[in-house]
């Protein structure tokens, strides 16, 4: 048998073993204590996500009255109210409004593992929403950044291409509202994505070892995932 076979046989028998060893472990011993102790792990990030949600959107939503209010009643917060002042207040209020409703229709979403009285069946189920959920926090965060920018770029080119001379407005504009849009992201709970994405990279392994036969030697690679 030559060197290249033994090495092809080796590997195949050390992948497979390796992936017999993942199944085997796929419902461990203590699958009851750690379905539960996820489920508890998904109640406290759930918390979270309802108080960030809850707080920021009560935030933006008193904003975006305040700024509507003073555009209404022509009221400047700081000096003259001219037509760089009623820009500004317009697209304050409807970026405050855009970040009030955001909360509301696209919040960052912890779901309920089921619960069947079957350990494995709940830590799989519990895992599963943990994944969900952390896929979730990577997409809210990446997408309040880049929508946030967005608008408030949006907001920049409106003032500053409304009214002549409005760019030192339109950039204190940005200024402010960029700032809070990306306090507020990283405000945002991100624990579980942390977490799975944690779980993921040392989930995979690789082992090389070395095979000896008469007269033949070679490598043998075996992995988990």
């Amino acid at each position: 048998m030559t060197t290249r076979r033994v090495g092809s046989l080796a590997l195949f028998v050390l992948v497979a073993t390796g992936a017999l060893a993942g199944d085997a472990a796929a419902c461990p011993a203590d699958a009851a204590d750690r379905a539960a102790a996820l489920r508890a792990r998904l109640d406290r990030e759930r918390g979270k996500a309802f108080r960030w949600r809850l707080g920021w959107g009560i935030g933006f939503g008193a904003a975006t009255i305040a700024q509507g209010a003073l555009y209404l009643t022509e009221t400047a917060p700081f000096g003259d109210y001219d037509e760089a002042a009623e820009a500004s207040l317009a697209a304050g209020t409807i970026k405050s409004l855009v970040g009030a409703a955001s909360r509301v229709v696209s919040p960052v979403k912890v779901g309920h593992p089921a619960v069947t009285g079957d350990a494995c069946a709940d830590l799989a189920s519990a895992q599963a929403v943990l994944a969900k959920a952390a896929k979730g926090e990577r997409q809210s965060f990446w997408v309040n950044h880049v929508g946030g920018l967005a608008l408030q770029a949006a907001g920049t080119l409106y003032i500053g291409l409304s009214v002549d001379d409005a760019w030192g407005d339109a950039a204190i504009s940005f200024a402010i509202g960029y700032t809070v849009g990306t306090i507020s992201t990283y405000m945002q709970p991100r624990g579980l994505w942390k977490e799975w994405r944690a779980g993921e990279r040392s989930a995979v392994s690789w082992q090389i070892v070395p095979l000896v036969a008469p007269r033949s030697h070679g490598l043998g690679i075996s992995g988990q995932f």
